[in-house]
C-alpha cells in the first residue's frame, strides 16, 4: 500500500511538470491570426476603431517593429461563383517584432479589447510562426 501512495504521489505530482511546455522555437516571426465577426450589435467602424487603437497601444508601448493588418474575408456565392468581400467578417494578423513577451496589460489595453468586444466576437484565432523569409 505504502508503494501504491509513493507512485500516486510520484505521478500527480510530476503531472505538473508534464503539463508546462517549454516555448516553441519559431525562427521567423510569431503571429497571432484571428477570424472577427461583427455583432448584431456592433458596427465595422466600432471594430475598425479597436484596431486602430490596438495598433496606437502596440506603437506606444515600444513594440515599433510589429505589424498589425486587418482586411475584410471575400466570400463566395455558392450559387454563382461571384466573389465579394464580407460586410461582416474580418481577417486580422499581428505579427509580433520580437519574439519576446509582449508589454504588461494596462487600463489602455482594457480600453481596445473592450472595443473589439462590443463590436465583435472572435470567431477562429491561431498563434504561428512566419518563416524568417516570409516576414518583413
Amino acid at each position: 500500500m505504502r508503494n501504491v501512495l509513493l507512485v500516486f504521489g510520484l505521478l500527480t505530482g510530476s503531472g505538473s511538470l508534464f503539463a508546462q511546455s517549454a516555448p516553441l522555437v519559431c525562427e521567423g516571426h510569431r503571429a497571432t491570426v484571428r477570424i472577427s465577426e461583427i455583432t448584431a450589435t456592433g458596427t465595422v467602424q466600432g471594430f475598425m476603431n479597436a484596431v486602430a487603437a490596438h495598433k496606437a497601444w502596440v506603437f506606444s508601448h515600444g513594440l515599433t517593429k510589429d505589424e498589425i493588418t486587418t482586411v475584410p474575408v471575400i466570400v463566395r456565392d455558392e450559387k454563382t461563383g461571384a466573389r465579394s468581400y464580407s460586410s461582416k467578417q474580418f481577417l486580422s494578423i499581428h505579427v509580433h517584432g520580437s519574439n519576446d513577451p509582449g508589454p504588461k496589460h494596462d487600463e489602455a489595453y482594457d480600453a481596445f479589447v473592450k472595443m473589439y468586444r462590443d463590436n465583435s466576437d472572435i470567431k477562429s484565432a491561431y498563434d504561428i510562426c512566419l518563416p524568417g523569409s516570409s516576414a518583413k
